[in-house]
């Protein structure tokens, strides 16, 4: 009789629990995002073919998609005044990431409209335990470094450049909505569509974004890439592949990251010598090169406020590999990098983490 009693008493409480979480769903994803199917288990929802359309031109019609959603709540929600979930599992997810021309990102979720008053559990906050997304893609739609006659724009006509991230994987320690100052660990690993492995990992605080984190970089192509360090003038760069190694650290919104990387396999169109990278004569660079094995290493440093808009992570990056360079051959040091979609300031680390909320 016992067991019968505590059968029931699990199955209503998970019941009413999955109720609690199609409510709060409601809230957080709004009229403009369809889900060709909602399935409510005794101890889990899942929503199948999640997708959000993308207005605006150049042939995109999807801003984010999920072949499925997998929502796990706690039992422990009946008791903690909050909806408590065990876990989200985010099956084959598609996000677009877009760069307007004026350097924003594009955010992707429509403004939040208040929840009626009679909404149960619309405005109960929520505690994630874990976050888990796997087999995801990412493209990188850039229409600003398009618009500077850059070089080895994937699209010159339609005035944008694109790149694809695959194999995306996330997991996350505990989160909570609204976010928190607490840090929670994260991990993320994704692949280049051109070749090379990325690596993300350490403790972040939602809200304030301080934190440490490893990042490791290995055989990545930097050919599809070519927009945001090859200036008009320079000398087209036919292949190659960066490897880094980066400790970074946020405080009070201030980035430090040291770290090293390595530059293999640079060959040039035609093989030609005549020219310049980045300010630097090729001539002496493919020299360099082959004194070194066909690898230059090169030790950085990038550092500023997250809140300053004229502090660009790719700007400050390639200016340093260029003036390595210049002083490992004897030249003088250059400057005057554009900007791109690794520009991170005002506008591109507020659109990043502050991707949900208004625009287009």
């Amino acid at each position: 009789m016992l067991m019968l009693f505590t059968c029931v008493t699990v199955w209503w409480g998970y019941a009413h629990l999955t109720s609690l979480v199609q409510a709060r769903l409601k809230v957080l994803v709004g009229p403009d995002i369809s889900v060709g199917k909602v399935t409510a288990r005794w101890n889990r929802i899942e929503l199948g073919q999640v997708r959000m359309a993308r207005r605006g031109s150049g042939p995109f019609a999807t801003r984010f998609s999920f072949e499925r959603i997998v929502i796990r709540p706690s039992l422990l929600s009946l008791f903690s005044g909050r909806l408590d979930i065990r876990e989200i599992l985010l099956e084959k997810p598609y996000l677009l990431v877009e760069i307007d021309p004026d350097g924003s990102v594009v955010k992707i979720l429509p403004p939040r409209t208040a929840a009626p008053a009679s909404s149960s559990g619309a405005d109960l906050p929520v505690r994630l335990a874990a976050v888990r997304i796997s087999n995801g893609t990412i493209d990188l739609l850039d229409w600003q470094v398009a618009r500077k006659a850059a070089m080895g724009v994937s699209n010159p006509r339609e005035r944008y450049h694109l790149t694809t991230l695959q194999d995306v994987s996330f997991s996350s320690g505990a989160v909570t909505i609204p976010v928190s100052d607490q840090p929670m660990p994260v991990r993320i690993e994704l692949a280049s569509k051109g070749g090379g492995h990325l690596l993300v990992a350490g403790d972040v605080a939602p809200k304030g974004l301080d934190g440490h984190l490893k990042l490791d970089l290995t055989g990545w192509n930097i050919t599809p890439y070519r927009p945001y360090f090859l200036k008009q003038g320079d000398l087209n760069v036919s292949a190659g592949t960066l490897s880094a190694t980066c400790s970074m650290t946020i405080n009070q919104r201030i980035l430090n990251a040291p770290g090293s990387l390595h530059l293999k396999g640079l060959a040039f169109d035609h093989s030609s010598t005549r020219g310049v990278l980045l300010g630097v004569p090729v001539g002496a660079l493919a020299s360099l090169l082959s004194d070194n094995k066909d690898e230059l290493s090169v030790p950085f440093t990038i550092k500023g406020s997250l809140d300053n808009p004229r502090f660009s992570i790719q700007q400050s990056l390639v200016n340093q590999i260029a003036t390595a360079l210049s002083s490992k051959i004897g030249v003088p040091t250059v400057s005057g990098v554009g900007k791109g979609i690794m520009g991170i300031g005002e506008k591109g680390i507020k659109g990043i983490f502050g991707i949900i909320g208004g625009k287009k």
